[in-house]
């Protein structure tokens, strides 16, 4: 047991999630009577209790205990995370922590063993037996402060998995020399820089509490473990808080593909993705694989180059694409078959800011050719060709147009699949707020 007041805390609520939870809300869950069992614990899945120490790497420990519980790997290393993710001893996000897993993988504790510093990344070991990643992790949380709703809610995310979550540590001793029982606090205001991070592993209703996961080492409460009252969710203890999960966690061999940068470009609806290798060994090549809010997809091959020491680029083309937000990986793959991801890139293809209509390509033409348009907003449109006394032959589209940028391909048949003889011949856009015309010739 730590005397009063030096075990270390260092969970540090980003200021664009706390900012995110003072702008959105948590969606309403609805339970049931008898719904759920009366009592969980997922601690058998767990790694021996670990000591943070002196340094505030509550956040670091949260999220591996959390890997760890949903790996089986049971001694990951937490000062890969604390020198090489976003935060060190002075504090840091667990919903950092979990997207360094899942962008970069995380190295057995041999690899870079914890010390208790900030550490420097380039000490983490070059060839790491394995690494564990997890295809799925919360950054923002499913909630924020908690509120009257978060037992229940807790109790909701614990169906599935372990939880890390925050919490605020009483400065009058009582947390730091919890050596069993139930935990609940009857003290005053915590001053909010206490915050701390733990792994809920489990609750009972019987005795109304949950069970969580500490990093202060396992001589610590209930070899390292502490139950809390469920009357400290909602008192100043705030328990409970930013809850984040992860899923999907996968072990896997070093990559033998070391990739160098991986970045894009936009253009109108066009992604453009290039990426580079520092070396490579084995490389079958590369799956391009896009998510729109759901699962990732495979849009794409790129062949690799098998073994070589020296750098090689990549170019992917991604078209005609909806105004919206993407994300893209790659999952390379070895020559046996085995398959590493890269980090994700976030693109965004943003609506045009106004109407507008291009000059048809090819033009002149003889059998086919293409209209490119633009729409800022959601309109009624219509796009037609007409011929040299104004008659109307053909009506590529009327209807409803959601934002974007469109093309039209076009034979040069009129609306009864006649083809139109040779001449000049105008195209028009129109909406209830823009009219565009454009000349064209067929040469048969």
């Amino acid at each position: 047991m730590n005397a009063k007041g030096k075990n270390k805390f260092g969970l540090k609520i980003p200021g664009k999630v706390a900012a995110y939870w003072n702008e959105h809300q948590p969606p309403v869950r609805s339970f049931l009577p008898n719904t759920f069992p009366l009592s969980i614990d997922w601690s058998s899945q767990d790694s021996q209790a670990k000591n943070q120490a002196t340094c505030g790497a509550c956040w670091a420990f949260a999220a591996v205990a959390l890997v760890e519980n949903l790996s089986g790997q049971q001694d990951l290393a937490e000062q890969e995370i604390v020198s090489c993710a976003a935060g060190d001893c002075n504090g840091g996000w667990y919903g950092d922590a979990l997207k360094y897993v899942h962008d970069k993988g995380l190295s057995p504790e041999n690899c870079y063993p914890y010390q208790a510093t900030n550490g420097d990344c380039e000490n983490v070991c070059e060839n790491p037996e394995y690494l564990v990643q997890v295809e799925n992790y919360d950054y923002y949380g499913h909630w924020g402060v908690p509120t009257s709703s978060t037992v229940n809610d807790l109790k909701s995310l614990l169906q599935t998995g372990a939880v890390c979550v925050s919490m605020l540590v009483p400065a009058d001793g009582s947390f730091d020399g919890y050596s069993g029982g139930i935990y609940d606090y009857e003290g005053g205001t915590i001053s909010s820089d206490r915050g701390h991070a733990v792994l809920v592993v489990g609750y009972d209703d019987n005795d109304a509490c949950f069970k969580a996961k500490n990093s202060w080492g396992d001589s610590w409460g209930e070899n390292g473990y502490f139950r809390i009252a469920y009357d400290d969710v909602t008192d100043d203890v705030q328990f409970g808080g930013y809850a984040c999960t992860a899923s999907g966690a996968y072990v896997s061999d070093p990559t033998a593909v070391e990739l160098a940068t991986f970045d894009f470009h936009t253009n109108k609806n066009e992604v453009e993705l290039f990426w580079s290798t520092v070396s490579e060994t084995e490389n079958y090549g590369f799956d391009i694989q896009r998510s729109n809010g759901g699962a990732f997809e495979t849009i794409g091959f790129v062949k690799g180059f098998g073994t070589t020491s020296e750098p090689q680029f990549y170019y992917f083309s991604d078209e005609n694409l909806t105004v919206g937000d993407y994300q893209y990986r790659l999952r390379q793959i070895d020559f046996d078959g085995t398959a590493h991801f890269s980090p994700v890139v976030k693109v965004s293809i943003s609506a045009p800011g106004d109407f507008r209509l291009s000059q048809n390509y090819p033009n002149p033409f003889n059998q086919e050719t293409v209209f490119y348009f633009e729409v800022p907003h959601s309109a009624e449109a219509t796009l037609s060709v007409y011929n040299m006394i104004g008659q109307k032959v053909k009506t590529l589209f009327q209807g409803q147009i959601s934002p974007g940028y469109f093309s039209a391909q076009w034979n040069g048949a009129d609306d009864f699949s006649r083809l139109l003889p040779s001449g000049v011949y105008y195209y028009q856009l129109q909406s209830a707020d823009f009219k565009a015309t454009r000349r064209m010739i067929i040469v048969r």
